[in-house]
């Protein structure tokens, strides 16, 4: 009895360290800044400022002075299976920074640095594992992650910009050790670490005639936990490790492809996101694993175990078409007013949940609207960009097969809906 309870405090204190499941991270979920949030998460042809960062970092190029923004960002969720299930919402602050590298000869004015930060006011990253069979949805805690990325944008000329970079989401690594101590009481050691995952950020544009395309390569990037609980010395009594592991973070590998208009008050983009989601590993990994060498002959283990395996999430591979528009206004000569909108189509790549598990995620219809503002020299250079955002979920209906029991909460079928709300807004400073 004594020796369950020890297991159980060492869970019950690593499980207060992550939170529930979960996949991609918040600037995937609306777009990083408000002026890609406004324009349909659009920004590998229409990126600016720090927020070309992850739209795509060879517009960077473009940026000839040197800017630092501070803001926020915040989202509430109305999720619904059919009953409301309940979210903590998001609220995190961004940091934002462009500098011109002064080089000086073939090099003037073409390289620039970006560095854009992301980080939830309340949590490092969230990612708390839930029995499948539990209705919940998986975009809420997609929000609640630090989010790094670092880049550098040339223009080389003709036209041509390039640019690369990296992406950083937090993780987590550890292990909880229970074994008995000189006295011969149980006690338990547990060793966390935060470590980062990165991946690569990498972007070319062409502009010709007032138009401009633009590719942006993103990496997969996975915040993946993983503590081990080792439990030793305690006779007779045997207890494999348990591995309390899984995705708390997961950006799958995408291209996204976009052309604007950028000549003119009217500034239009139109493009798409191709997201490989069909490597995505599912949010929870095995507890019990079967071990690399065989106990009774320390040679490697060629029989399986029988240890349970979570079943395949069988993700689809998706594509999400985007548009936004913009129209410059310029009242006075040192004064530019801008007004935004845009639209992008998310699609779903879960699968309909007919058998035990009841992990939802929808289809969502995007909507964005925002508004900025520039001051312009003699004026102190200052800008101020303001973003809302409606996420409205498709509703759908998810049938469970025959051979599920009754008493699964999803069972018969169940339809799931919901919304979620965006804000987000900040303040740049030139100099």
């Amino acid at each position: 009895m004594f020796v369950r309870r020890a297991i159980a405090i060492a869970a019950a204190m690593l499980a207060c360290a992550v939170a529930r499941p979960a996949h991609a991270s918040p600037e995937d979920v609306f777009g990083f800044g408000p002026r890609t949030m406004a324009m349909g998460g659009a920004g590998a042809a229409l990126g600016r400022g720090f927020e070309a960062v992850w739209g795509n970092p060879a517009l960077l190029s473009a940026e000839r002075q040197r800017e630092l923004n501070l803001g926020f960002l915040g989202s509430v969720f109305d999720l619904r299976a059919p009953d409301r299930i309940d979210y903590h919402p998001t609220a995190g602050s961004f940091i934002g920074a462009v500098l011109p590298v002064p080089f000086g000869g073939v090099l003037k004015d073409r390289v620039t640095v970006g560095l854009g930060y992301f980080t939830p006011f309340d949590v490092i990253v969230r990612g708390r594992i839930l029995y499948p069979e539990r209705p919940q949805f998986l975009l809420a805690d997609r929000t609640a992650s630090v989010a790094v990325q670092v880049a550098l944008g040339v223009d080389v000329g003709y036209g041509f910009r390039v640019g690369a970079g990296f992406a950083a989401l937090a993780a987590l690594t550890g292990s909880v050790l229970v074994a008995t101590d000189a006295s011969g009481r149980i006690g338990t050691t547990v060793d966390d670490t935060l470590v980062a995952a990165y991946g690569p950020l990498v972007g070319v544009s062409y502009e010709r005639k007032g138009y401009r395309a633009g590719l942006t390569f993103r990496g997969e990037l996975s915040g993946r936990f993983n503590v081990v609980i080792d439990v030793r010395d305690l006779g007779q009594i045997v207890v494999p490790p348990l591995n309390i592991s899984g995705l708390a973070q997961y950006d799958p590998m995408q291209f996204a492809l976009e052309v604007a208009r950028i000549k003119g008050p009217w500034h239009v983009v139109a493009g798409v996101t191709m997201k490989r989601w069909s490597a995505y590993p599912g949010p929870i990994e095995a507890t019990v694993r079967c071990p690399d060498i065989d106990p009774d002959t320390g040679e490697p283990a060629t029989e399986p175990c029988g240890a349970l395996v979570p079943a395949p999430v069988n993700y689809s591979n998706t594509v999400v078409p985007r548009i936004g528009v913009e129209r410059v206004l310029e009242p006075a000569r040192t004064v530019s007013m801008t007004l935004r909108a845009g639209y992008f189509l998310e699609m779903s790549p879960a699968p309909e949940q007919t058998k035990e598990a009841n992990l939802y995620d929808n289809t969502r219809s995007v909507f964005g609207l925002g508004y900025g503002i520039e001051l312009k020299p003699p004026m102190p250079r200052l800008r101020f960009d303001v973003a809302t955002q409606v996420q409205v979920l498709h509703p759908q209906t998810h049938t469970k097969e025959a051979g599920v029991s009754p008493d699964n909460p999803g069972a018969p079928e169940v339809r799931t809906s919901g919304f979620v709300f965006a804000g987000a807004a900040t303040v740049g400073v030139g100099f």
